[in-house]
């Protein structure tokens, strides 16, 4: 063991690195207090190592860093907080009731939060009082647990639902819904659906995994040559229909 930080009261929920400055390490705590650690400074004990602090209010969901940033997402808003001078620059994003998900794209000035029933899109350089999203991503029902942001897409999935979609993200269009289980599994109006549980994604490759089960699907989209949604005027997404299986 190196250094221990001692300062939070609560468990520590979310941990990352400052992007200005490597030797920053950020920390939010189950309390939404949120503290900067210099991992650099020397001290006997690690309290003294604590360089800046403050507090969102809310219940924690995650923290993303970026440059001199620190966004924040807990309760239904995510704050942009200025970790030189631990205040709160902006709010980008308001998400009612609750926010449970959250990915940001910081090429793009975008980010992505997760809340009932559907997803937005917010552009994180416009300056306003009242964010307003890009896009909203809806189809879904219950909460929005599992999010995926990269540059060419934004993947959505949650407990409720037994299958994920994807979305452009640049536009926000749908670009392809996905059954988590193949064949698509089929419920009596007595029975639970079994829910998406976990994704994961690289690249044209998406794992799921079902709430209940066990089971994990693998879609592999890296060798698809039928783009969906073909038309003159609309350029073919990364993701490609799928294939049609039998029992043969």
């Amino acid at each position: 063991m190196v250094m221990t930080y001692h300062g939070h009261e609560k468990s520590v929920s979310f941990l990352s690195m400052a992007r200005h400055k490597t030797s920053l390490l950020v920390s939010m705590s189950r309390d939404s207090r949120v503290r900067v650690w210099d991992t650099g400074a020397s001290s006997s004990t690690g309290a003294s190592s604590c360089v800046g602090m403050t507090s969102v209010p809310g219940s924690p969901v995650s923290m993303k860093c970026y440059d001199s940033l620190c966004y924040v997402a807990a309760g239904t808003t995510v704050t942009a907080v200025d970790l030189r001078t631990m205040r709160s620059v902006a709010t980008v994003a308001i998400h009612s009731p609750k926010i449970y998900s959250f990915e940001m794209l910081p090429s793009k000035w975008l980010l992505c939060t997760g809340g009932e029933e559907k997803a937005i899109l917010w552009d994180i350089r416009k300056n306003q009082t009242k964010p307003y999203p890009v896009a909203e991503l809806q189809g879904h029902s219950g909460p929005v647990k599992l999010l995926h942001m990269d540059s060419y897409k934004v993947v959505t999935g949650g407990p409720n639902d037994n299958q994920i979609n994807v979305w452009e993200t640049d536009s926000g269009h749908l670009a392809n819904v996905l059954q988590a289980y193949d064949p698509p599994a089929t419920f009596s109006s007595s029975e639970k659906s079994l829910g998406v549980s976990a994704l994961a994604v690289d690249g044209c490759r998406l794992v799921i995994s079902d709430a209940d089960q066990g089971f994990i699907a693998i879609r592999d989209f890296s060798q698809c040559s039928i783009p969906i949604l073909a038309s003159p005027s609309f350029v073919g997404s990364k993701f490609w229909q799928p294939q049609n299986y039998s029992d043969d």
